[in-house]
């Protein structure tokens, strides 16, 4: 039996937004500056579905890959300023280079956020993600193997010091098994899942991919009634 680690927050008190929430929030002003000052109506929608479909395309690429957090953000403020660019050449072709005066504060509004919301966040982004420690997830070990039962031991599921963030998971035998097992058990676990234990049980590795240079850690050791294991999430600069 296995008992549900509690809801856990992924961004402690006064950190950064989440990367789905960036991805939407960072492209949405020039997007929407798109759509008010397109010159034509089906460049403007062809223009308005492809940024759509690209922010939709982004928030999958987070959610099947975590790590790409930082990747996807930079992505959707790269993306939204090139397709916008795009648009506005392709109408310039078709409709000719005067561009009606009723249209021309939106149009240079929609490339001047586009290029000024990119050249803004995507630094503050970047250097936001590496430079705050982060709350891991419980689910780097969650759910335990059958016949071993696990709870998070603090409510609130975080603690954060000056540099790193942690989660602590207790896990003890549900079907009698001694102490010794449940750590051999748990390590296996680990293991499966990529994690290479040292001697002392820990193990680390990169929270993101090229841009997040963070780091996650875990943590196992024994006592003598369970196991517990801590999961830490560091920032990238001491």
């Amino acid at each position: 039996m296995e008992i549900a680690a509690p809801a856990l927050r992924e961004t402690p008190p006064g950190a950064h937004p989440r990367p789905v929430t960036l991805i939407v929030g960072c492209a949405a002003l020039p997007a929407l500056a798109w759509l008010l000052g397109a010159r034509t109506r089906r460049v403007g929608w062809i223009v308005g579905l492809a940024l759509v479909g690209w922010l939709a395309t982004l928030i999958l690429l987070v959610a099947v890959f975590p790590r790409a957090g930082a990747e996807a953000v930079l992505g959707s403020l790269l993306g939204a300023a090139l397709i916008v660019a795009v648009g506005h050449a392709v109408e310039d072709r078709r409709v000719g280079g005067t561009t009606p005066v009723r249209g021309a504060g939106l149009r240079r509004f929609s490339m001047a956020s586009a290029i000024g919301v990119t050249g803004v966040c995507a630094p503050l982004v970047i250097l936001g993600l590496n430079t705050d420690p982060f709350i891991p997830s419980a689910d780097e070990l969650l759910p335990v193997p059958a016949g071993l039962v696990a709870s998070v031991d603090r409510t609130d599921g975080t603690s954060c010091g000056s540099g790193v963030c942690d989660v602590s998971v207790s896990v003890r035998s549900g079907s009698g098994q001694p102490v010794g097992e449940v750590q051999r058990l748990v390590r296996d676990h680990l293991s499966a899942r990529g994690w290479r234990l040292d001697d002392d049980g820990r193990s680390c590795r990169p929270a993101g991919w090229l841009l997040d240079r963070r780091t996650t850690c875990v943590d196992v050791r024994q006592n003598a009634a369970l196991v517990r294991v801590t999961i830490e999430g560091h920032r990238a600069f001491a």
